[in-house]
């Protein structure tokens, strides 16, 4: 384990940074350059910090869905296409919303390290 401060919060001091400094000195193109960088170092930090735990609830779920044991030797993107694909052939047709909701559940913690506050989304 790294000694503190981890690179998580290494991103986290950085982004704040960025945004509560930099980006209020600068105007124009350089302002612009200077949030969007705020914004992807802060997209780093969220995923170093929640990707694991995302990447087991998505295996979770997606074998799940497909009937097998998505274990962490299997890759999560063979998979995710195995899914695409059986989805695609009608694994979903008269679902009870069953899968709806647990293709959800993988979004929402897509959006919670792309877009935090959007993750919130119930689907109505």
């Amino acid at each position: 384990m790294q000694p503190r401060p981890t690179a998580s919060e290494l991103l986290a001091t950085v982004a704040q940074v960025l945004d509560e400094e930099i980006v209020p000195a600068l105007s124009g193109p350089a302002q612009h350059h200077a949030r969007v960088a705020a914004s992807l170092v802060a997209i780093v930090e969220r995923e170093l910090r929640l990707a694991p735990a995302a990447a087991e609830r998505e295996r979770e779920i997606t074998g799940r869905l497909l009937g097998e044991d998505i274990d962490a030797d299997r890759d999560l993107v063979d998979a995710r296409a195995e899914l695409a694909r059986r989805l695609r052939a009608g694994l979903a047709d008269g679902d009870d919303g069953t899968v709806w909701t647990a293709l959800m559940e993988c979004v929402r913690d897509d959006l919670s390290v792309s877009k935090p506050g959007h993750d919130a989304w119930d689907g109505d």
